[in-house]
Parts: structure tokens; C-alpha cells; sequence
């Protein structure tokens, strides 16, 4: 879902396609759950492959470092 009016990115999220989907999963839903019981809310991400318009990667890359520095944390699984 798109981030609501007033509402933060939590985690800037950067994986590599090429390491192990199920344990970035798991780590993912740990994440998920910890975050949840913590702050009585999923939490929101950014993830270039759904954030950056993939017809369009140039463009989108020109303004990572604001989409970084948008997000309260970096999450790299």
C-alpha cells in the first residue's frame, strides 16, 4: 500500500537477488512481528523492484539518495 498523508517509510529495504529467498523470508516475518507487538502496526517499506518505476530505472535511481534518507531505517536482509 502507499504511504498515508502524515505517515513515515520505516525501512529502506536492499537484498541481493541472488541470496536464499525463504531465510530472507523468515527474517523478514521476525521483523514484521517484532515490529507489530513493539509499535501496534505493521510496518511500511520501500523496495526498488515495487517504489522505482522499472520502464523508467534511470530516473528513478536519480533520486534514491532522497528516497534513502526518507526512511527512518535501512534494512538490508
Amino acid at each position: 500500500r502507499s504511504v498515508r498523508p502524515g505517515e513515515t517509510i520505516d525501512f529502506f529495504m536492499s537484498h541481493s537477488w541472488h541470496d536464499d529467498g525463504e531465510l530472507k523470508y523468515e527474517a523478514l516475518v521476525l521483523l514484521c512481528s517484532s515490529f507489530r507487538a513493539k509499535h501496534g502496526r505493521d510496518p511500511t517499506f520501500w523496495l526498488d523492484k515495487v517504489c522505482i518505476d522499472q520502464d523508467n530505472i534511470a530516473d528513478g535511481l536519480k533520486v534514491l539518495p532522497i528516497n534513502v534518507m526518507a526512511c527512518k531505517k535501512m534494512l538490508v536482509l
